[in-house]
């Protein structure tokens, strides 16, 4: 992972940059970004900047929480069962990466709203754009596969995890006993393991794909305000035009 930061925060920096430029010229002309969902009101500028600083944020949390789940793993790797004591320090990780799962699918969703909001506003989006949206759409399924494959696995029912509040419980129910407990501490641990390599997926994704569309957006910008330029000097010249004058 800290081979990787120096790489993203020089490419955070060159977004934030063309962000600052871009929010410049779309601050009177670029509507709310409403269909989104992550920021209510944000312009198209903001929400970007958003999603790129929520998926940094998810897969720094997805490395911790693999390390605490496997952290547990290695200490039950001999054991048929999980004792409730060692339960106490997975079971908190669990539940948060469950949670991340839902965030994760969340953040993607949004981001397909996001490019489908720029394609409303400014017109259908360039060939790299529309591979954007089928890549998210992509990795969200393969994403559930790979999560009901795991799950069918270690004999959990996918069915019961469909939603962050149904898993939860689910998780809840299988601590009763420590076979199942052991259960849901093996699916966690491969879960979080491929929820990590899907995050760093997703956020190469979102970078590239959000760098695209604040180039999208900013040359549709640009070429509006020629346009606007090019009529207002018009007027301008013609303001104190009189027929036979």
């Amino acid at each position: 992972m800290n081979t990787r930061k120096p790489r993203i925060r020089c490419l955070a920096a060159r977004v934030a940059n063309v962000v600052a430029s871009v929010a410049i010229t779309t601050a009177i002309t670029t509507s709310p970004a409403h269909a989104t969902g992550l920021i209510a009101g944000a312009t198209f500028p903001e929400q970007i900047v958003q999603e790129i600083t929520l998926v940094e944020q998810y897969v720094a949390q997805a490395d911790q929480l693999t390390q605490q789940i496997q952290m547990v793993m290695n200490q039950a790797r001999n054991l048929t069962s999980l004792p409730m004591q060692m339960w106490a320090s997975a079971s908190a990780p669990l539940q948060q990466m469950v949670q991340l799962v839902g965030h994760a699918q969340g953040l993607s969703y949004a981001a397909q709203n996001t490019v489908a909001a720029v394609q409303a506003q400014y017109g259908a989006p360039n060939a790299v754009l529309s591979n954007y949206a089928a890549s998210l759409q992509q990795w969200t399924g393969n994403l559930n596969n790979q999560i009901a494959g795991v799950l069918q696995q270690y004999d959990l029912n996918a069915t019961n995890f469909q939603t962050t509040q149904s898993a939860l419980q689910e998780v809840q129910e299988a601590s009763l006993s420590a076979a199942g407990r052991m259960q849901v501490l093996q699916a966690g641990n491969q879960i979080s393991g491929l929820m990590l390599n899907q995050l760093q997926s997703l956020q190469s994704d979102i970078q590239a794909g959000n760098q695209a569309m604040l180039n999208f957006i900013g040359t549709q910008v640009n070429t509006r305000q020629h346009d606007r330029n090019v009529q207002q000097d018009w007027l301008d010249g013609n303001a104190n035009y009189t027929p036979g004058g």
